[in-house]
């Protein structure tokens, strides 16, 4: 009814008012440009709202990449803190009257639509943990998406949902899926198999020539392929029972077009209606956007209501059995969310699809990224890796000359402290989404936090209106140099009892080097649980934490493991010709930075460490450097593929033990 009247009357009055709000931002679209931090025709002051309100700064006067205030540029926000403090208030109200006219009819048309356009940036815990970790638990719900949340994904994508009824069902079913139970008795043959099956083909792979012949090779990506084919294989035998033999199988292929699709839905300014909902109410053949986001989710829907039948169809002709090592069908995740609903009949079909795709939305390329981290630290910092194989082949020395006993089993990783401590450090270097995802209050009240120094004293207030996004830089969280001396640096003693730091990056439970975590069993080797969830900030917080921390941290430890055991690793030549075009581009940012900042930006480059040329030993230098890059996705997967050579440097039994399973 409401595209009927639109077209018939109110259409040519709003098709002149979207003219009018794009000549309203174009001043600050031409203002902008790509690839770098501008300086504006006004400074960037810290503007104190109150006598001991936090600093605020308008983001309309910071640009980067065409988009005021780079909301996800991890590195900027990080150098924020270290002028103005841990914790800033950062706004984007629109200040021309048009735009300030629109936002109005958007809460006019759309009560429930509560846009401040205020950002609470928190990039260092150490001084009130426990304060912003409140503040951070009592912000669990998320700020409307229209693009990913409505049109991509309708409404069903557990991340993007705000907090509720539908929201709370969603996650207990996705919950009991990822319990440390499921994972011990059920998951962990898929995750070591896979795993076997990742160390085995990488060990095929003819990455042993000459550089020389190595760049002529056509494929270049052929080491980070196979890490990801090892966590997307993984993740679909969990959710499917359906294993990927290759990278190049073709649900992979179509998985890959969903993440690209949700990627850029979800980029902040992507999609004007986002920030201006006003906008949702013209009909589709007048909005292209729409249109294409209703084509993806028509896609990704029909991909993944495609895998559900295939479970149904398998679970219906009472094909369930599996090979050892691989998950049936009747135990996979879709299975029991089918069972469920069955049950329960609360979620609904196109519930059960996206909750088994969530599965492997949740636990793929982040775990990749990690893997890739840790081969990047692995190859920089020769002295971790050395000691972590000596650990395991200790543990290993002992066995039987029977071929199983000389590889590993989750048994085995709960004695490998220092292992534990490479998992947690590589967790540490690469946080989930970098800046990780804005939260919103769950009140309609506003929220009202004291931060206090060490004696008590409050300094600061931190008023949060409703509708004010609040987000955890994890990566600045994770850089704190109060919380972890030299931040940059790979070091895995930091989490180990004998380097026991005061301050408690995760739950009270999981402090860094609390020793109460260790038992002593097993010819005296100290006992570890291998669930990482609240090691660090990895996985978020509160009720949003990620529910597959456990599964990923077994992931993890178990790749990690298979892959010291059997491989020594390199870097190559390419590696430092990268390492200079990383420094490069890091001082075009510097420069940049300093002319936006130019009274105190030097003294918060002297802060990082990144910038200096004068490192003691190359391959820490490389490894800073490029693991920065990595992570920040200035470094691609291709890049990092050409820094490393794997050789390896034991017998190999894990084929072996693939021919018996």
């Amino acid at each position: 009814m409401i595209e009927w009247t639109l077209s018939n009357g109110l259409l040519p009055w709003l098709t002149a008012a979207i003219c009018l709000l794009i000549a309203s931002r174009a001043p600050s679209i031409l203002s902008s440009s790509s690839g770098c931090w501008l300086w504006t025709q006004r400074r960037v002051p810290a503007r104190i709202m109150g006598a001991e309100d936090v600093p605020t700064l308008d983001g309309n006067d910071i640009y980067y990449d065409g988009t005021r205030w780079p909301q996800y540029e991890a590195r900027f926000n990080l150098r924020l803190s270290r002028l103005y403090g841990p914790v800033i208030r950062l706004r984007l109200r629109p200040k021309n009257p048009l735009a300030r006219l629109f936002q109005r009819i958007n809460t006019w048309i759309y009560p429930g639509w509560r846009h401040t356009g205020t950002t609470i940036l928190i990039n260092s815990l150490a001084d009130n943990e426990s304060t912003l970790k409140r503040l951070l638990t009592s912000c669990t719900s998320r700020a409307p998406s229209i693009a990913a949340g409505k049109y991509l994904s309708g409404g069903q994508r557990i991340v993007l949902q705000p907090y509720g009824p539908d929201w709370t069902r969603h996650r207990k079913a996705f919950s009991l899926l990822l319990t440390r139970d499921q994972i011990r008795t059920r998951w962990a043959r898929a995750l070591r198999l896979e795993a076997m099956v990742m160390v085995d083909r990488i060990a095929r792979l003819d990455r042993y020539d000459p550089p020389e012949q190595q760049q002529q090779q056509t494929r270049c990506t052929e080491l980070v392929d196979e890490v990801s084919r090892f966590t997307a294989s993984s993740v679909l035998q969990i959710a499917y029972a359906r294993r990927a033999p290759t990278p190049e199988d073709p649900v992979l292929k179509e998985l890959e077009v969903v993440s690209r699709n949700i990627a850029s839905a979800f980029t902040p300014g992507r999609y004007w209606a986002d920030a201006f909902p006003i906008l949702d109410i013209f009909p589709a053949f007048l909005s292209p956007w729409k249109r294409k986001l209703k084509a993806d989710h028509v896609f990704e829907s029909g991909l993944f209501n495609r895998l559900l039948r295939v479970v149904e169809d398998r679970l219906a002709s009472d094909r369930v059995s599996g090979n050892t090592g691989e998950i049936s069908v009747d135990e996979c995740g879709a299975a029991q969310l089918l069972r469920k609903q069955q049950d329960d009949h609360y979620l609904g079909r196109d519930g059960v699809a996206y909750l088994a795709a969530g599965l492997f939305e949740a636990g793929t390329e982040t775990t990749a990224m990690s893997i890739n981290t840790f081969l990047l630290a692995a190859a920089c910092y020769p002295e971790v890796t050395r000691r972590a194989q000596a650990e395991i082949d200790s543990l290993l020395k002992d066995r039987d000359d029977d071929v199983e006993g000389h590889t590993l089993t989750f048994d085995d990783l709960e004695y490998l402290p220092y292992l534990a401590g490479v998992v947690k450090e590589t967790l540490r270097l690469t946080p989930t989404g970098s800046s990780g995802v804005g939260h919103t209050p769950t009140t309609a009240e506003p929220l009202l936090c004291d931060l206090k120094n060490k004696a008590g004293k409050t300094l600061r207030k931190l008023y949060i209106a409703p509708g004010a996004t609040v987000l955890a830089n994890i990566y600045g969280l994770h850089r704190d140099a109060k919380a972890y001396p030299d931040p940059w640096c790979f070091r895995p003693d930091r989490w180990l009892p004998s380097s026991c730091s005061s301050f408690s990056a995760g739950n009270d439970n999981d402090k860094a080097g609390d020793s109460s975590r260790y038992t002593k069993q097993k010819d005296g080797r100290p006992r570890i649980s291998l669930d990482h969830t609240h090691a660090n900030f990895a996985f978020g917080f509160g009720k949003r934490i990620c529910p597959g921390g456990a599964l990923a941290s077994y992931s993890l430890s178990m790749a990690l493991a298979l892959l010291l055991l059997h491989f020594d690793f390199e870097l190559t030549g390419a590696a430092r010709a990268l390492c200079a075009q990383m420094e490069s581009q890091n001082r075009k940012e510097y420069d940049a930075w300093t002319r936006l900042f130019p009274i105190r930006g030097q003294e918060v480059l002297e802060a990082e460490c990144l910038w200096r040329e004068d490192y003691e030993d190359e391959r820490d230098r490389i490894g800073k450097v490029l693991i920065d890059a990595y992570v920040t996705f200035k470094l691609s997967r291709g890049q990092l593929d050409r820094c490393l050579r794997l050789r390896p440097r034991r017998t190999h039994v894990t084929r072996e033990v693939l021919t018996k399973m």
